[in-house]
């Protein structure tokens, strides 16, 4: 078995709380290859990091949940002191403009880098000329780009990347994710006895759609008069969000629930609601869903799933096949799939059936892992695109401290 020695260089990572988390997580946890970690330090990441089976090299990179560009030189050292101590045969940069790093180790070393992308990061830039540029050339000039789905993959192909440099690796289910018993403990907390539970899980931020759920209940509760929407995560929208469900008078059947930490927990939401919905929507200032893996968590928990049909969801929910995808601006459209699922129990079987089988054999880490490898393979065994010039040092910023 061939091993290559990887660095994967992220600004998330657990313990902190995301899919981009857990996708990097999975990737490090479930590789063949030797892999170590440049990640951003978190509350707990000490304890964390030594119960995994590699090793993680922590830093101050954060601002809130993004990569503060303001400690790039930082980062840059911690990439160069690792790159002469762990001698990579390529180094992973898990957000596109980071990657701007490998760029320059690229020229001034030779050194081999992928690009992993999720969606967002692949349109955010391109309202801004001089950064576009910069996205454009990091994404040329690198060894591979790594997509987290099929509509991901196509934005890259925008930038003029050639299609065979680039590899599709989905997010993964964590097999936590599984129908059992509802929690008499959160219905009783949530006050759900008897009432029909609509669910939504994912950070309140506009392009979620949960605003266009709360427009659309006044209408679901016309044919649904037991239905309650529980919203489980946090986020920038949430005051907004509360005015909103007390100016459409549906305030009683809304529940904000918070952030849950956990997967086991998070499985218990899953495991009360009635029907999964995330309407989210692609924005005009270039904010979409990649894929939407929290679709998959809730079909593997059996639950039937509603998406919005915009992003990369459409390979999250096969339209008819595993759940239902809507017009995600229309809430007439959202609140007639939602009455759909609730009287049509032939279709919503039909739903959980495929779409729980789906989840629990194409998109387990195993699975996700080999493809992952089999890429990597492919990178290391291409020659290297440039030789390390003898004249030519790798570029210093600064002193480095251990």
């Amino acid at each position: 078995m061939n091993r290559s020695r990887i660095l994967l260089v992220t600004g998330v990572f657990p313990p902190g709380i995301g899919g981009m988390q857990n996708y990097y997580y999975n990737l490090a946890k479930h590789t063949k290859h030797e892999i170590t970690v440049l990640a951003a330090d978190y509350p707990g990441s000490s304890a964390f990091d030594l119960e995994q089976a590699f090793p993680i090299v922590r830093g101050e990179f954060l601002r809130g949940e993004s990569v503060d560009l303001g400690r790039w030189g930082s980062l840059f050292r911690h990439v160069r002191r690792l790159l002469r101590r762990e001698e990579p045969d390529v180094t992973l940069y898990g957000y596109v403009l980071i990657g701007f790093i490998g760029l320059l180790f690229h020229w001034f070393g030779g050194r081999r880098y992928i690009i992993s992308t999720h969606g967002m990061d692949m349109l955010m830039f391109r309202r801004f000329p001089g950064l576009n540029q910069v996205v454009k050339l990091i994404l040329r000039k690198a060894d591979g780009v790594l997509t987290n789905s099929e509509y991901t993959r196509r934005l890259v192909l925008e930038y003029g990347v050639d299609s065979r440099r680039i590899s599709i690796v989905n997010p993964g289910v964590e097999s936590i994710y599984h129908k059992r018993e509802p929690s008499p403990e959160l219905i009783a907390r949530h006050d759900l006895a008897g009432r029909y539970v609509l669910l939504t899980v994912g950070r309140l931020v506009t392009r979620k759609g949960h605003d266009r759920v709360i427009e659309a209940l006044p209408a679901i509760l016309k044919r649904i008069p037991n239905a309650v929407y529980m919203i489980v995560g946090d986020g920038p929208e949430r005051e907004r969000l509360e005015r909103l469900a007390k100016e459409e008078g549906v305030a009683d059947a809304v529940r904000f629930v918070g952030s849950v930490s956990g997967s086991e927990r998070l499985n218990e939401y899953f495991n009360l609601a009635s029907q999964f919905i995330m309407v989210a929507r692609e924005l005009k200032e270039g904010n979409a869903e990649g894929f939407g893996i929290v679709y998959l968590e809730a079909a593997s928990a059996c639950v039937p799933v509603i998406a919005g049909r915009s992003g990369g969801a459409s390979e999250a929910v096969l339209d008819g096949v595993t759940g239902l995808l809507v017009d995600p601006e229309s809430t007439g459209e959202i609140a007639k799939a939602v009455v759909r699922l609730r009287s049509d129990a032939p279709l919503r079987e039909r739903l959980i059936r495929n779409g729980c089988r789906r989840a629990k054999t194409q998109f387990q880490h195993h699975v996700l892992a080999e493809t992952f490898d089999m890429y990597i393979d492919q990178v290391c065994a291409s020659p290297a695109k440039r030789r390390k010039p003898a004249n030519k040092p790798e570029p210093a910023v600064g002193k480095i401290h251990s």
